[in-house]
């Protein structure tokens, strides 16, 4: 698959510089605004001409410390400046440094007790982290924001395709040991303390596949969505905004950022395990996942990615919530399955309301898989997250009846003979099996412990 074209890529010392003059402009208040900004780089530079006049027009003066972030950002576009890097002579580096740190925001009122790690700069968060700047430079990758020459080079995730249930692929990103560990801090010490939406149940603690479904049990009519490429469609942009909602600067939000999405290169999809496709409706998915993986994105594999995916998706939540209050119904998303279940049994309601979540799907950034949406009655099995909820949830019939041949068949010819697919732990596969079915349904599940605990498990 061909990467999609990208502009020249930006050097990597920019940023560093940019973050050098933004704190040197605020240090000079009223002051001479090109005499600091010479001090910073050692000498003058002719783009400096202009520069000030430039900043009083777009910013006025003084600069003031909450400016700082805008102030960076402004400079990264400054066409004389940006130049400065791109005309292969030596480039501007800051000679003197200003002492500047902008404080961290207060967090909107209902975050403001969660306890947050508290980073008032860029530093703070390094110093958090155990890392160098350079360190924090490489795993965040700032410099090379959305480089798919940048994610090549660097190497922090390893790749696997693995199979849908309908057949497609999705592409597992899982990072390397070290960028591992700085993720699941940020997740331990800081996403695990902001609250999940009511109605998020997938990767939230004290929630489940069966929490979720038990609030739909015994509905008239269920109608399920999946939404398609969930993790992928969940932008940098979208991750750096919630980020700097709980309170961090624009400066530290690009870097907690930069350590928790990722940007796949093109070579990655060049070797995508299905060069045939079943139709052109295919393809098009096919196309569109690509283009979403070649940006930066959530990848799915990261520690943090499930908790920033639930918190970026609030408002889809939020929304669906209040739709759902209004026909008298209940929602619920696990992940990329969202349910929401009706009292009354009437198909042509349920099927407008269908259409109506489409459309704020849509309007959230998510789009939903046209395929996999479903509406379902009582006349029917209610199936939800692999559970049949018409009456309680309840482990489908054929998966409750494999599991006891299984079991039946490890008592009468011992376990080997049923270990087909040859797992290494098979005791603790089954044992999980008929740990999750006694979860689900106590009675059945106490008849299936009982056959597990007949296993001669040295046959």
């Amino acid at each position: 698959m061909k990467s999609a074209a990208h502009s020249h890529p930006v050097h990597p010392d920019l940023h560093r510089v940019a973050k050098g003059l933004a704190a040197a402009l605020i240090h000079a208040g009223e002051g001479n605004l090109r005499a600091h900004l010479t001090q910073a780089l050692g000498r003058h530079w002719p783009w400096l001409t202009r520069l000030p006049s430039a900043l009083r027009q777009h910013f006025g003066v003084p600069l003031r410390a909450e400016d700082y972030d805008r102030l960076v950002a402004w400079l990264e576009t400054y066409r004389p400046f940006v130049a400065a890097f791109k005309s292969g002579l030596p480039w501007p580096r800051i000679r003197h440094y200003f002492s500047f740190a902008p404080k961290m925001a207060e967090a909107p009122a209902p975050l403001r007790d969660l306890g947050l790690p508290v980073f008032d700069s860029v530093a703070d968060l390094t110093r958090w982290l155990q890392l160098s700047e350079e360190e924090l430079d490489w795993f965040a990758d700032t410099a090379g924001w959305g480089s798919q020459a940048s994610a090549q080079a660097l190497q922090h995730y390893h790749y696997q395709w693995k199979p849908k249930s309908d057949g497609s692929l999705r592409l597992i990103e899982s990072p390397k040991e070290r960028l591992r560990e700085i993720q699941q801090r940020i997740l331990r010490e800081l996403l695990n303390r902001v609250p999940m939406h009511a109605a998020a149940h997938g990767c939230v603690r004290g929630r489940s596949a069966l929490s979720g479904a038990s609030v739909h049990a015994g509905a008239a009519i269920l109608i399920h969505l999946d939404l398609r490429d969930f993790f992928s469609s969940i932008s940098a942009g979208r991750v750096h905004a919630l980020f700097h909602t709980l309170g961090y600067s624009h400066a530290v939000s690009r870097y907690l950022t930069g350590l928790t999405t990722h940007c796949s290169h093109s070579s990655i999809l060049r070797n995508w395990p299905q060069p045939d496709y079943a139709s052109a409706a295919q393809r098009r998915d096919c196309s569109q996942q690509a283009r979403k993986l070649l940006s930066r994105h959530l990848p799915q594999g990261a520690p943090t990615s499930p908790a920033l995916a639930n918190l970026c998706a609030w408002r889809l939540d939020e929304r669906i919530k209040g739709a759902a209050q209004a026909c008298n119904g209940r929602y619920t998303r696990y992940v990329d399955d969202l349910a929401l279940s009706l009292p009354e049994n009437s198909l042509a309601r349920a099927r407008r309301i269908s259409l109506m979540l489409q459309t704020i799907i849509l309007e959230e950034g998510f789009e939903a898989h046209p395929r996999k949406t479903r509406i379902m009655t009582q006349a029917q099995p209610q199936r939800l997250t692999g559970l049949v909820v018409n009456t309680r949830p309840n482990l489908p019939r054929h998966e409750h009846d494999q599991l006891k041949a299984i079991l039946t068949n490890c008592v009468r010819h011992g376990p080997a003979s049923q270990n087909r697919e040859q797992r290494e732990n098979f005791h603790a596969w089954l044992a999980g099996r008929v740990s999750y079915a006694a979860q689900i349904n106590p009675a059945r599940g106490a008849r299936l412990q009982a056959l597990l605990a007949q296993i001669d498990w040295s046959r």
